[in-house]
C-alpha cells in the first residue's frame, strides 16, 4: 500500500489501524512518506463502516494537519462497494471514497497453503454425516442474527442435523443471548412476540455448542485460519454467517471465501444482494439446486428464514443423494477454488484498488481549509 500511495498520491501520509480488527484511535499507526503537505490516506479496510462508532477515528483523521497547520483533505480506504453508512459517513466528513474488495487480498494471503492441505479432500471422495456445517462466535451487538438463526433452526428440529457452533455468552462481548435478542426489539425493530418465542427456542438447547476447541472456554478467533477441517469435510453445506446481516451494505470478508477454499457449496446469511456482490467478482454460486432468491429479501428475518428452508430441503435428503449432488456441482466448487487462487481475481482487485485511488486523488481539487 505504501509504495503504490508514493506512485499515486503526491506527498502522502498514510494512517493505519494495528493489531489487525482495532477500531479505535489509540491503534492507529502512521506511516509518513514525506507526507509534509500531502492527503491523508485513512485505511478503514478491515472492518466494516458504522457512522456513530466510526466518529472517534474519523474527528482525528479529519484534523489531523500538515506541516503549515492546514488540514489535510483525507481519502478513505474502505471494503463497502455499497452502504447506507458509507454515504452517511462521505455527507458528514467530506472525504474522498476508495473502495476496493480488501478481505479477498487478506484471504488469500491467509489461506494460500490450503492449497497443499491433504486434510481437504475432493467432493468427489467424500463421506457425508452432517448435513450442513455452521461457525456463530460472536453473537453481541449487531451479530445477534445469529442467535435468531440457531432459534429457527431449533424451531424446525435441525440443530442435530447438522456440525453447529454457538454459546449462550458472546465471548467478545460478555453478554448472554437473552440481553442482546431483547435489545433487538429496539435496535432492529423486532417484534416482542419474535424475540420472545426465539429466546424460548434458545432455552431449551444444551450448551455450548462446539465443534472444535471444545476443551477451551471460549471459541477462539479464527479468521486467518480454516477451522474443524475434519468436520467440514463430512459435512454438505457450509451456512457462512458473515460480519454484517442487518443492513444496506455491499461487504464480505474473509468467511465467505472458507467454504469455497474446503470446496464445499454454500448459503450466505449477510446483507441483501451480497451473493450477486460476490458473483461480481467471477465466482458462481448454486441456483441450479435451490432457489437463492433469498439474496434479494430485504426484510433481514424473512432473508433468513429462507436460509433456513434450504438446510430444511437439504436435511431432507440421504447422505448418499448428497454425496451425489456433490459430485453433480464439482465442476461450480472446482471453478470457485480456482478462481479464489487464481492471479486473475488478484489483478482485478488490486487494479480496481488503484483506479479508485487515482479516482479519489483527482477529486481533491479543492484546497486545503485553514482552521480559523
Amino acid at each position: 500500500m505504501s509504495a503504490l500511495a508514493q506512485r499515486i498520491v503526491t506527498q502522502p501520509i498514510v494512517h493505519y489501524l494495528y493489531p489487525f480488527g482495532s477500531t479505535q484511535p489509540e491503534n492507529i499507526e502512521i506511516i509518513d512518506l514525506g507526507g509534509n503537505d500531502g492527503p491523508l490516506l485513512f485505511c478503514y479496510d478491515q472492518e466494516p463502516l458504522i457512522p456513530v462508532y466510526n466518529y472517534p477515528l474519523f474527528i482525528k483523521a479529519k484534523y489531523t494537519r500538515d506541516d503549515s497547520g492546514n488540514q489535510r483533505p483525507v481519502i478513505l480506504l474502505n471494503t463497502e462497494r455499497h452502504s447506507q453508512a458509507k454515504k452517511e459517513i462521505f455527507e458528514k466528513w467530506d472525504f474522498q471514497d476508495c473502495y476496493y474488495f480488501f478481505h479477498v487480498l487478506a484471504a488469500a494471503d491467509w489461506y494460500r497453503g490450503y492449497q497443499y492441505c491433504a486434510k481437504l479432500t475432493p467432493p468427489d471422495r467424500r463421506t457425508i454425516r452432517k448435513k450442513y456445517i455452521t461457525f456463530n462466535r460472536i453473537t453481541g451487538n449487531s451479530r445477534v442474527y445469529r442467535s435468531f438463526f440457531i432459534a429457527e433452526l431449533q424451531r424446525m428440529g435441525l440443530l442435530e442435523q447438522g456440525h453447529v457452533s454457538y454459546s449462550e455468552q458472546c465471548p467478545v462481548h460478555n453478554t448472554h443471548y437473552r440481553e442482546n435478542m431483547l435489545s433487538s426489539v429496539n435496535e432492529h425493530q423486532l417484534s416482542f412476540e419474535y424475540v420472545a418465542g426465539s429466546i424460548s427456542a434458545l432455552d431449551q438447547i444444551s450448551f455450548p455448542l462446539r465443534i472444535d476447541h471444545k476443551t477451551r472456554p471460549a471459541i477462539p478467533n479464527g479468521s486467518q485460519s480454516l477451522s474443524a477441517i475434519d468436520e467440514c469435510m463430512e459435512s454438505f453445506l457450509h451456512v457462512v454467517t458473515e460480519t454484517c446481516f442487518w443492513e444496506d451494505k455491499e461487504h464480505l470478508t474473509e468467511k465467505i471465501f472458507k467454504p469455497i477454499v474446503a470446496r464445499q457449496p454454500f448459503v450466505l446469511l449477510g446483507c441483501a444482494n451480497n451473493l450477486k456482490y460476490l458473483k461480481d467478482y467471477g465466482f458462481q454460486t448454486f441456483d441450479r439446486w435451490w432457489d437463492e432468491s433469498y439474496d434479494a429479501i430485504e426484510d433481514p428475518i424473512q432473508r433468513l428464514q429462507a436460509v433456513v428452508k434450504i438446510i430444511q430441503k437439504i436435511s431432507s435428503l440421504t447422505n448418499h443423494e448428497l454425496e451425489d449432488l456433490l459430485k453433480d456441482m464439482s465442476s461450480v466448487l472446482e471453478h470457485n477454488y480456482r478462481r479464489f487462487y487464481s492471479q486473475d481475481l488478484l489483478d482485478q482487485v488490486w487494479n480496481e484498488l488503484e483506479s479508485n485511488l487515482e479516482q479519489a486523488v483527482a477529486q481533491l481539487s479543492r484546497p486545503m481549509s485553514q482552521e480559523t
